[in-house]
């Protein structure tokens, strides 16, 4: 993004105050006597809220409830305004906060699309030109000719995102509005969403379900007890939700304590398993997520050999390698690994515990750990990036964890440390061995699988 492309949403020093009283009549008194002794308790749903917004962006923002998410959209939306602080945002700004809010029961959805249109600052004109394209969005037959109120909430939702996308604001805050819908308009949703941003429009999407903010949002704001816990990548700031607080895991800036590759010290190796020194990646500018009991101090993308590599063919295996240096006493050690497409959708994630492999059953301070995955990479064409996890279990719960769910085997890890976008890769077309075909499926990834295909009856025509 150009230097000087200015932020279409900037929030600084955001805070919210409310006032809390024990009594009724003590409201009545302050209101009275306002330069009297205050008779209520100071609460502070935000404190020192900052942000910024660029141009087709999509921001995410997550916390746990009561965290102070609902009041910061609220003044997003310009329905609170804030204790302290200020936000600048654009006049063409419209809000999914609740199923139907701004909708007139009595009207018809058509009828709504125009007063919605009007809030916004649309002329009759336009919408008239955009109608049978929300009324298409929104699929609900008939029912766009009917009065809203005996609509469900299935149908107040289709219509309302119709409305509010087609429409084109240059800021779109959505609050779990998307939940509602079925695998199927989600999707259609989340395409439309994407040529939204194509066209800058800032989206802000307020989710509990943490993958849809992983994996649509570039960034997110985690609030914590009110405050701003993290802010940067959208993976990392989900990853740091998970761990929850006392979870031991803060966040900390690019490059801040990631060694810029380091000559490796001299620890025993098995053969082949690790490259050469000259392979790894510059980590000066990866975002991390992490606390002091361990550090990754080294990466590597290569082939099966061992060697440097950055492309590769379908089918073929990528040697994904990094070692981390431990500060902690801890009994298992857990690593993971995950890749990214460029949509932001993770379409491989397996850690140790599931490749099933050998773990130290303690991992003192001062050791380090060398961890190498190999993947066959029957993925589509195209460019990709890997995360990088770190965490530990203890040997109680690692020696029992095929009779854990997987519920109760994630509550049981402690997250140490997170890389995002640790590094990338190519995956191309196979240019030696193209049997059957080249392109060897369709869609993102290659599923196990088989195919039988018998002709019945037929003859000479």
């Amino acid at each position: 993004m150009p230097s000087d492309v200015s932020p279409v949403i900037d929030a600084r020093g955001v805070s919210k105050m409310y006032e809390l009283y024990d009594r009724p009549q003590d409201r009545l008194r302050q209101l009275l006597w306002p330069g009297g002794k205050p008779l209520y308790r100071e609460h502070w749903a935000l404190r020192d809220i900052s942000f910024e917004v660029m141009p087709g962006e999509a921001f995410g923002i997550i916390g746990k409830n009561g965290a102070g998410k609902s009041t910061l959209l609220q003044i997003l939306a310009g329905v609170l305004e804030p204790s302290a602080g200020e936000v600048v945002l654009p006049e063409r700004t419209t809000a999914l906060l609740e199923l139907g809010s701004g909708f007139k029961p009595e009207f018809t959805g058509r009828q709504n699309v125009y007063v919605n249109a009007a809030v916004l600052g649309i002329p009759r004109a336009v919408v008239d030109e955009r109608m049978e394209e929300v009324a298409a969005f929104a699929d609900i037959g008939p029912h766009f000719d009917q009065p809203v109120k005996t609509y469900s909430s299935g149908m107040f939702l289709r219509l309302a995102f119709a409305v509010t996308t087609s429409l084109e604001p240059e800021v779109l805050i959505i609050d779990e509005a998307l939940a509602v819908g079925d695998v199927f308009f989600r999707q259609k949703c989340y395409q439309r969403l994407e040529g939204l941003l194509s066209r800058g429009t800032v989206v802000v999407l307020v989710s509990h379900a943490m993958n849809d903010v992983a994996q649509f949002c570039h960034r997110a704001l985690l609030i914590e007890r009110g405050r701003a816990a993290f802010l940067g990548d959208a993976a990392a700031a989900v990853k740091r939700y998970m761990v929850g607080d006392g979870g031991g895991v803060v966040p900390r800036s690019s490059g801040e304590n990631t060694p810029l590759c380091p000559e490796l010290p001299a620890e025993e190796d098995a053969d082949g398993f690790w490259p050469e020194p000259d392979a790894f990646l510059d980590l000066t500018d990866v975002a991390a997520a992490s606390n002091d009991w361990a550090a990754c101090t080294h990466v590597a993308v290569c082939d099966a050999s061992g060697h440097v590599c950055r492309s590769f063919e379908q089918g073929e295996t990528v040697s994904i390698f990094c070692r981390y240096v431990v500060a902690h006493d801890l009994e298992v050690a857990v690593a993971g690994v995950e890749i990214i497409n460029d949509k932001r959708i993770i379409v491989f994630g397996k850690n140790t515990l599931q490749f099933n492999c050998e773990h130290p059953t303690a991992t003192p301070a001062g050791a380090s750990l060398r961890v190498r995955f190999d993947i066959n990479l029957d993925l589509a064409p195209g460019e990709y990036t890997f995360n990088l996890g770190f965490s530990t279990l203890s040997l109680a719960d690692f020696n029992r964890r095929s009779n854990l769910s997987h519920q109760e085997l994630e509550s049981r890890i402690t997250v140490i440390s997170i890389l995002t976008k640790a590094g990338d890769f190519m995956v191309t077309f196979r240019s030696r061995d193209t049997t059957p075909v080249q392109l060897t499926h369709h869609g993102v990834a290659n599923l196990p699988g088989q195919a039988a295909m018998r002709l019945y009856g037929g003859g000479k025509g």
